[in-house]
């Protein structure tokens, strides 16, 4: 072989040496970059045994709620919160425990999965039944940007934004319908304030 020859073979052999790095390293930041939209697709797990997991798990579920939303569409923060220790006794409820419903959305659909309230086995509605908690917040935030009797909620969050100055214990005055109970508004803001005290407490 002459010596052009080895040189051109030499430079052909290297050349395809480093198509080949150049592939592999193609394939590889493909599948990180797959693996990184797995992880991120995939709900947090709700798992706790006390009422600070509970929150835990909980804002991680918010977190993953928001990943792709804006401010305009998100539910403040302390008010899912509260909701969620208000209508689920901190996830120990029935509903919570037996159908990941941790705020008490009810259906008249009884055709999907229901649970009825155990004083009332005739009733025409009964809880939502969720797949895992983490749809349950879905399905929560869901209910609160698009029930109707939900209007005066968004209308307030949007100017309170609007003007940069949210004020939940206000904007909270607007879920009145959320509860039968006359003193639920009172309740909520109760819940709010002492979870605050409970951080301020945390951070001392």
């Amino acid at each position: 072989m002459t010596t052009l020859k080895k040189k051109i073979l030499k430079s052909f052999l290297k050349y395809k040496l480093w198509i080949l790095i150049l592939i592999l390293v193609i394939i590889q930041t493909s599948l990180s970059q797959d693996m990184n939209k797995k992880i991120e697709a995939r709900e947090p797990d709700f798992i706790y045994n006390n009422s600070e997991e509970f929150i835990e798990s909980l804002n991680e579920c918010i977190n993953w709620q928001e990943r792709n939303t804006t401010i305009w569409q998100n539910v403040p923060r302390e008010i899912i919160i509260a909701q969620a220790v208000i209508e689920s006794a901190y996830g120990t409820s029935r509903f919570a425990k037996e159908g990941n419903n941790l705020f008490g959305v009810m259906t008249f659909n009884l055709d999907e999965p229901h649970l009825k309230p155990s004083n009332n086995k005739n009733s025409k509605f009964g809880a939502k039944i969720y797949q895992n908690k983490c749809e349950s917040v879905k399905d929560y935030i869901i209910v609160l940007n698009t029930g109707s009797a939900f209007n005066h909620f968004r209308e307030l969050r949007f100017q309170m934004l609007k003007n940069d100055d949210l004020d939940v214990l206000v904007l909270v005055e607007t879920l009145t319908r959320y509860a039968t109970n006359p003193n639920y508004i009172k309740l909520l803001k109760k819940t709010i304030k002492s979870l605050r005290n409970e951080r301020v407490s945390d951070t001392d």
